[in-house]
Parts: structure tokens; sequence; C-alpha cells
């Protein structure tokens, strides 16, 4: 059964829409048909709450413009996540959402690794929002710019990741450890055979969960708190 599921990032970065691509393509089913998208304005990275409200609107034009049967929105803070529920049936599903999610089925506690410390308060309250507060241990940051992950790729930086891992892991007495961020996706495989955990990277969890409800038949309810948003015309300065 061929299925369409879009995937956005929600920043405007094209280095980023690939990387987040390159992810998802190595675990889709063969019979999925992937669309990654960065968002037509919006921010450069998000990184804390005013970020994440000047990149909702690109996400939602995303979803209104990208018809598809299934949604990821590729960011772990879920950047506009429950709005996008509303304009769509289709499941929608967030990274950060996604990973925590697949962390409870893998072990008894897990961590979240984020790239900035703006974002470690976005993650606890969405971990306790989702219902996950007992089993999330902790949420820690990197200090690091999330376009500049990608170093923790070189040699001379990735035992700096490593260690920083093992002592989030240690203190918070975690079995499982979340990539709080889709620019760790890239370090996803490398953590885990490092480590010998399960390190769970929510685009690749994301798409996988997606693939599993539209094979179900589900889709997101309608009953009350995602009813259609009323068609309401804006008002104000454009642009």
């Amino acid at each position: 059964m061929s299925q369409t599921i879009c995937v956005i990032n929600p920043n405007t970065s094209e280095a980023m829409r690939q990387v987040i691509e390159h992810s998802c393509t190595e675990v889709a089913l063969q019979d999925t048909q992937l669309k990654v998208v960065c968002a037509p304005s919006g921010v450069a990275s998000v990184e804390g709450f005013y970020d994440g409200a000047l990149a909702t609107t690109g996400v939602l034009k995303s979803v209104q413009s990208n018809p598809s049967q299934g949604y990821l929105i590729a960011c772990a803070d879920d950047t506009g996540l429950d709005a996008c529920r509303e304009i769509t049936s289709a499941p929608v599903l967030g990274i950060g959402e996604a990973a925590m999610h697949t962390a409870t089925l893998l072990g008894a506690g897990f961590s979240v690794l984020t790239a900035q410390q703006k974002s470690v308060h976005i993650l606890e309250r969405n971990a306790h929002q989702y219902g996950f507060a007992t089993h999330c241990r902790g949420v820690h940051a990197m200090k690091t710019p999330v376009l500049d992950l990608e170093k923790f790729l070189e040699p001379e930086w990735f035992p700096v990741l490593l260690e920083r891992c093992q002592q989030i892991l240690e203190q918070d007495e975690s079995e499982v450890l979340v990539l709080g961020c889709a620019g760790l996706t890239i370090l996803q495989k490398k953590l885990q055979d490092a480590l010998q955990i399960p390190v769970i990277d929510g685009v690749r969890a994301g798409i996988g969960l997606i693939e599993g409800l539209l094979r179900c038949g589900l889709s997101t309810s309608k009953h009350c708190t995602y009813q259609p948003a009323e068609d309401k015309t804006t008002a104000g300065e454009q642009g």
C-alpha cells in the first residue's frame, strides 16, 4: 500500500533539510513516497520560544501546500504541532513526541540531549504534557548552535559528545538516550554503537510511527480538540 509522507523542516536551512531527508530515506518503507520540505518562511534555526513562534506560520503553510497522507514536523520542540493537527485529518507527528514515545517502549527511563540550553525547558514541558514526566530522567544541552552540530562527526569532536552522553546517562540512571534535535540525526548510529544502548532519533522513529498509523487506517481525531479551525480573515500589517 503506497503512502505519502511530507516531512517539514520548520527552519529555512537547505543543508538541514538534506540531512533530514537522508535519515528519512534510510528507514522509509519501499512503497512510502517522501517529500521533505523547508518551511517557506521563518528562521534559519529554531532555538527557543521566539524562534518557534516565528516558524509556526511557515509550518502551517507547508501542511496546507503539500497534501499528504501523513506529516512529520522535524523539530524536537514539535513546532506548531497542535495547530497543524487542526488543519488536517492526516496523522501529524513531531519528532520530539515520536522519539519520547519510542523511548518508553525500550527502557525504564530516558534522557534527552539537545543542542541549546534554551530548548531544555521546552522539552521538559513537552515531556510533562505528553505524559512522560515519570519516564524522562533529565534534559541536557550540548550548548552548541543547531547548525554547528555536524562538527561532532569529526574525530576530534566526537569523543567530547560521547563523554557528555556517558555523563548524562550515569547521572540520570537512564537506559535510553533521546536525541532532542533534528541536527543530531546524523549522529544516531555512531552514538548507539558507542554507547551500546538504544539511541532514539525522532526523524527515523517518526517515519516508522506514521507508516504504522497509516497501515492501520488511523487518522487524527476531529471529535473535539482538533476540530477544523474556523476560516477567519486576518487583519493588520501584512509581510
